[in-house]
C-alpha cells in the first residue's frame, strides 16, 4: 500500500518531495503501531489486585488453606510471566498495591526463586520504585531458609517445645532497632505485639 501511494506521485515531483512522503507515511505507520501495543496499565493492576487477594486469602482469612502450595505456585507462574514482558513492577509502572502484590507472590515462593529475585528487588528498591522493608522480610526469609541470622527480625517461628511464637535468631539483636529503622520497619518490641510475644531488646 505505501508503495502504491509512492508510485502515484507525478513524476514531475523533485526527488527530495518523494523522500520527505516516505517519511511522513513512515511515521503515520509507526503511530498506529504504538497505539496498537499501548499497554493497558488499569487492567494490569486489577490483575495484580486479584493476585494478591489470591496471596492473602489462606494467610488471613483461613480460606483455602489446604490449597496455599497450589495458589502461590499459580501465582508465581502469572507474576513471572508479566516480569519477562515488562520487568519488576515498579511503582511507577503499576501503583503501590500492584508492586507489593509482586513482592508478596516472591516472598511465599521457594528459595530458589527468592534468591532470584532478591537482587531484582534491590535495584528497584535503590531507584525508589520498591519498599526498603519488603526487601528486608525478603532478606531474613532467605537468611532463615539457609539456616543463618536474620538482620531485621522479621522472621517468626513457633518455639518446638511450647509451640509459642519467637523471634527466630537475630544477628548483633541489641541493634536491630538501628536497622528496622533505616529500612522503614516498626520498632522490634511493638512488632512482638502483634504475635504476643513477651520481648525485651538485649542490651548485651
Amino acid at each position: 500500500m505505501l508503495f502504491d501511494i509512492i508510485s502515484e506521485v507525478p513524476t514531475q515531483l523533485n526527488q527530495h518531495l518523494k523522500q520527505l512522503i516516505i517519511i511522513l507515511l513512515i511515521l503515520v505507520c509507526k503511530q498506529h503501531l504504538f497505539a496498537q501495543t499501548k499497554i493497558d496499565t488499569a487492567a494490569l493492576k486489577n490483575q495484580l489486585n486479584a493476585i494478591f487477594d489470591r496471596d492473602q486469602k489462606t494467610r488471613t482469612r483461613g480460606d483455602s488453606t489446604q490449597f496455599t502450595h497450589y495458589i502461590d505456585s499459580c501465582n508465581l507462574v502469572r507474576i513471572e510471566k508479566l516480569v519477562k514482558q515488562y520487568g519488576w513492577l515498579n511503582k511507577s509502572f503499576v501503583g503501590a498495591s500492584g508492586n507489593r502484590a509482586a513482592f508478596y507472590v516472591i516472598q511465599h515462593s521457594e528459595l530458589e526463586t527468592q534468591l532470584k529475585y532478591l537482587p531484582i528487588i534491590q535495584a528497584s528498591v535503590n531507584k525508589g520504585e520498591s519498599n526498603g522493608y519488603e526487601l528486608a522480610m525478603l532478606q531474613d526469609r532467605v537468611l532463615m531458609r539457609q539456616e543463618k541470622k536474620q538482620i531485621y527480625g522479621s522472621q517468626v517461628v513457633f518455639n518446638k517445645t511450647t509451640g509459642a511464637p519467637e523471634f527466630y535468631p537475630i544477628e548483633d539483636e541489641k541493634n536491630v532497632n538501628l536497622r528496622r529503622a533505616k529500612v522503614g520497619l516498626e520498632p522490634i518490641e511493638q512488632y512482638a505485639k502483634r504475635f504476643d510475644i513477651d520481648y525485651k531488646l538485649p542490651t548485651e
